[in-house]
Order: C-alpha cells, then structure tokens, then sequence
C-alpha cells in the first residue's frame, strides 16, 4: 500500500534520470570546454609545480591589490552611506518609531502632564497679575499668544514598528488560510535538530544557548518519511 506519491514518482523515473543524465553532461562538456584553454596556458606559461605555486601566489596577491585598490577608492562612498543610513535611522528613534506600546503610553502620559502644569502655572501667573492691578485688561493682555512659543498638537496615532501585525497568532497578520492536510506535522523527524524545530514567526530558537551564538553555522534538513 504505497502512497501516491509514490506511484507518481516512480512512473517517472526514467525521464528525471534522463533529464539528470543530460544536465551533467552538459555541464560537464561546458566546463571542459571552458577550463581546457585555461589549462593549456598555464602549462605552457607554468612548467612544473613551482612555477604553478608562484603563479598562484601571484594571483592571490594581485587579487589582494585589486580588493585594496576598490577599498580605497570606495571607502569614502560607504562611509557616507552608513552616515545617511544611521541619520535616518536616528530621526526615526526622534521620532518615536521604534517605541512600543507601553512607551508610547507613558510618552503621551508624561507631554500630557507636562501641558496642564504649564497651563496652570500660566493662569495663575494671569490671575495673580489681574488680581493686584485690579484690571480684566490685563487679565486678557496674558491671552495673546506667540505664534512661535505654540507646541504643535499630539497626533491622534502614531504611526510606529510595533504596530505592524507579526506573529502565528496574530489575527492581522492571517490572509488567505489553507487545509489542515497542507499543515506539516510535528512529529516531523528533522536531521540535526534534537526536539523541537523552534518557531521562525515568533523567533523561537530550538537550539542550545551555546549553539544559538553561532545559528548562522549550522543548518537543519527535512528527512521526509519512506518505506
């Protein structure tokens, strides 16, 4: 009792095992054709192991030249590029972008409080100014406003990183579902990773802290069920 799959796979065999044939060939062919005037030089140019060590020397040390010429003339390019990269990313810090929810909160909390105390403060300075003058002019003469002292009104959002929808289980960030039969299992036997495969959406790494520093150097492969 095969799987379909199965079946399927089997009934084309040939043709893949053509197709591969053909493939190598080709690239076999390709590349003999490519390396054969390249080899033939070196030989006439480069007799013996010596002369061929010398000649790949010479040619790490001229590529070492080339990467130092390129530095040198680019340097001062790539410099200001991470310049205008870190000027961005410091006016989005100014701006709040990357300030969570509660930050945000707080934020508004605080330029709120901030507000009514120097409102206060600024009645009271009227009144007690109107009061000992005896005067309502000079009550209304602390109403003219400069139109350069006005702070700007809080925006009613603020558009920021954390209110991008992320996560599995985030409602927002769901589009189009598909068939549970479309699921992979969890009790897929992967090559290299002892327990669980770790959660990409939710940055769940499955390996140990010694490991995780260097994630980058390993590599994980789906061994698929057969019989």
């Amino acid at each position: 009792n095969y799987a379909p799959i199965t079946m399927w796979l089997r009934a084309r065999r040939p043709t893949m095992e053509r197709v591969l044939s053909d493939v190598w060939s080709t690239l076999k062919c390709t590349s003999q054709t490519v390396s054969a005037p390249v080899v033939r030089t070196v030989d006439a140019n480069l007799p013996g192991f010596g002369y061929k060590v010398l000649g790949a020397l010479g040619a790490l040390i001229g590529y070492n030249l080339f990467v130092m010429y390129v530095t040198s003339r680019t340097e001062a390019f790539m410099f200001l590029e991470k310049l205008r990269l870190y000027s961005v990313g410091d006016e989005l810090v100014s701006k709040g972008f990357f300030m969570s929810d509660a930050e945000e909160s707080d934020t508004r909390a605080e330029a709120f409080a901030h507000t009514t105390e120097r409102l206060n403060a600024l009645w009271e300075t009227a009144l007690a100014d109107a009061t000992e003058a005896k005067s309502f002019d000079r009550l209304c003469s602390h109403l003219e406003v400069d139109p350069a002292q006005v702070p700007d009104l809080p925006k009613p959002i603020s558009w920021r990183f954390s209110m991008m929808p992320y996560g599995r289980e985030d409602p927002d960030a769901k589009t189009f579902g598909f068939a549970p039969s479309d699921t992979p299992g969890s009790s897929n036997t992967p090559l290299l990773d002892m327990g669980s495969t770790g959660d990409y959406i939710d940055r769940q790494d499955n390996k140990p802290n010694p490991i995780r520093k260097g994630r980058h150097m390993y590599a994980a492969a789906y061994l698929p069920p057969t019989k």
